[in-house]
């Protein structure tokens, strides 16, 4: 129990400084959750949120000393660590590897305090025969890992990028993400009758193949009168460039707390998109006890997915959605409810909970070769 006392075993504060890109909800609750959990502890540390979610900031209805220690940056600007009124820090989160203004944190960090960490945090998936990834990887390997002592992703496919990128295995941690587990977690409405309907939740984007998705629908619907598909979302192809059906219903963005009802309702989620680096919805679909109907290109199909719950299609192929609507439509209530426990299974794996642990482990990690090396 050595590595779990040695932030005890310090007088000293740690500074640990974990930046976001667009800080999302559910990264939000999540490092809040964290946060609580080490004052629970009371380790010295002295954990600080910069995040250049200018633009949504005032959408957070909290007004405790977790939202109100958050710094808010503007993306365009470069700063120094004086400049947000930081000393430099023991542990550095630092989110991605494009974002200019965390790129300098993690340069000057490494220049002026060579025994600070710095961990990448990316969700970025891995992609075979993809030739920008190909590029990037001699680029990553060369230019920027230098920077990165570890490497925080969601799960198996960002394993395998960073392993392509250079990490080693012991260097790569998963527990990045977590969906609102409170809201969408409720076992008892795996027992309830579902609805005989698709549920898709996300971007109105071309990336998310909607309207491929709603073609590949109303080829099925034709004969099958009981079946509906609800698109929840809103984006770039609005409503009336899609090409609907009368069995096809479209909602704008909901609240977690009416959109989980939905998820509920519903026997299925599907998700066709062209490109999925994790997707956070399959989570939420999955706690919700929802049957998954995935593209193969979404990046948390090793987590969520397999056989007892899920149907994988080609997202370039109408014929390939097709066929999955058609595959479940044909599941019987015994199979259904295999199903539905199965996801919900999956789904509570990936908890607040599990991604702490793997925060305080990355930590006292951290800590510790901090302390090999004084």
């Amino acid at each position: 129990m050595k590595n779990k006392n040695i932030m005890k075993r310090n007088k000293k504060k740690f500074n640990i400084y974990i930046s976001k890109t667009e800080l999302p909800a559910y990264g939000y609750f999540l490092l809040k959750f964290i946060h609580l959990q080490l004052n629970k502890k009371e380790y010295p540390i002295n954990l600080r949120i910069i995040s250049t979610n200018t633009f949504k900031k005032k959408n957070y209805k909290d007004n405790s000393k977790f939202f109100r220690d958050i710094i808010w940056i503007n993306p365009d600007k470069i700063y120094d660590w004086h400049d947000l009124g930081l000393e430099y820090p023991d542990i550095f989160f630092q989110s991605g590897w494009h974002n200019k203004t965390f790129k300098y944190f993690s340069k000057i960090t490494r220049l002026k305090n060579k025994n600070s960490k710095i961990i990448l945090t990316s969700d970025n998936s891995f992609k075979k025969n993809n030739i920008k990834q190909f590029m990037g990887r001699f680029f990553f390997k060369y230019l920027l890992k230098k920077y990165f002592d570890y490497a925080l992703v969601p799960g198996f496919s960002g394993r395998k990028l960073m392993l392509n990128y250079g990490f080693k295995k012991k260097q790569i941690f998963t527990g990045l993400y977590s969906s609102l587990v409170d809201v969408y977690k409720n076992s008892t409405f795996l027992k309830k009758n579902r609805k005989k309907q698709f549920l898709y939740v996300g971007q109105l984007i071309k990336r998310k193949n909607i309207q491929r998705l709603i073609d590949a629908f109303n080829l099925v619907a034709l004969n099958k009168d009981e079946w509906k598909l609800i698109i929840v979302g809103s984006g770039d192809l609005s409503f009336n460039k899609l090409q609907l059906g009368n069995k096809i219903k479209l909602i704008k963005f909901l609240s977690p707390s009416k959109l989980s009802v939905l998820y509920r309702e519903s026997h299925f989620f599907i998700l066709p998109s062209l490109m999925d680096h994790w997707g956070v919805v399959v989570h939420e679909a999955a706690l919700s006890g929802c049957c998954l109907l995935l593209s193969n290109k979404v990046g948390s199909i090793h987590e969520f997915a397999n056989k007892n719950n899920s149907i994988i299609f080609d997202p370039k192929s109408t014929h390939s959605i097709k066929s999955s609507f058609e595959k479940a439509m044909l599941l019987t209530n015994k199979e259904l409810n295999v199903a539905s426990k199965e996801s919900f299974r999956l789904g509570n794996i990936y908890n607040y909970e599990h991604s702490y642990v793997k925060f305080i482990k990355i930590i006292n990690l951290c800590l510790t070769k901090k302390n090999e090396n004084n």
